[in-house]
């Protein structure tokens, strides 16, 4: 009988030595973390290879977290351009935070306190995008210029021309951050309309086809819209707004 109980003894002895070493170790304070429900929020990642813009022809080197817009103006009554400053400011947010955490992949309670930080910060008018209040807007599209020495310089010359002196520039991109944008062109000093501010959804909360930026909810209708592009066609479902559409 006591050999029958040793010989117990040592088996389960054994098969708790061969679980902790294959790796059966106690089990972490975000284990037991219960999210909020704000995942509900957050769209699928676009794989690298599938993040492209066809009116620009470029990809996209980041990815981009973007958000169900129409869920987030239900869910907390939010206009269009703010649910648009939300997103845009949390994936600011993730470049610093990935900067400072030396690249690790985020815990879903760490997206979540950074979803309510930014959501507090737009609460606070501390956004993304602050609209140029003048009487015209020059916005101007860069993807054209990526990679091209010729065609930059010929931006580069365009922003500093007597048609800037018209009306504040905005630079638009429909592929790069605007972090992106900033590291590529250090002369450039103004504001931006980058691929964070893009949506597949609309003002009213319709899903398209397409990423889509909807510039009435950004601008005063007595507001003068003029988008210049080199040779760039702008598609009128993928900006909407009323604007004058020019090449330089």
């Amino acid at each position: 009988m006591k050999l029958s109980v040793v010989l117990i003894l040592m088996l389960i002895t054994s098969a708790c030595s061969v679980f902790s070493q294959q790796g059966m170790k106690p089990r972490t304070v975000e284990d037991y973390y219960t999210s909020t429900g704000v995942e509900k929020y957050f769209l699928t990642e676009i794989p690298t290879w599938a993040n492209f813009d066809q009116t620009s022809s470029c990809y996209r080197p980041t990815s981009i977290r973007y958000f169900d817009i129409n869920a987030l103006m239900k869910s907390y009554g939010l206009e269009y351009s703010k649910a648009l400053q939300v997103q845009a400011s949390y994936n600011e947010e993730m470049v610093l935070f990935k900067g400072i955490a030396d690249k690790h992949v985020p815990t879903l309670k760490e997206e979540e306190l950074l979803f309510y930080k930014v959501s507090e910060k737009v609460s606070s008018k501390i956004i993304f995008f602050d609209p140029p209040a003048f009487k015209r807007i020059n916005i101007v599209l860069i993807d054209e210029a990526l990679d091209d020495a010729k065609k930059e310089k010929k931006l580069k010359a365009f922003l500093h021309s007597p048609v800037m002196d018209e009306g504040v520039p905005v630079i638009f991109s429909f592929c790069l951050t605007r972090e992106e944008v900033e590291k590529r062109f250090p002369d450039i000093n103004t504001k931006m309309i980058t691929a964070e501010m893009l949506s597949v959804y609309g003002a009213s909360g319709e899903k398209a086809p397409r990423f889509q930026i909807d510039l009435t909810q950004f601008f005063a209708p007595a507001q003068k819209l003029y988008f210049y592009s080199q040779k760039t066609q702008i598609n009128n479902d993928q900006i909407k707004g009323l604007f004058k559409i020019l090449n330089y």
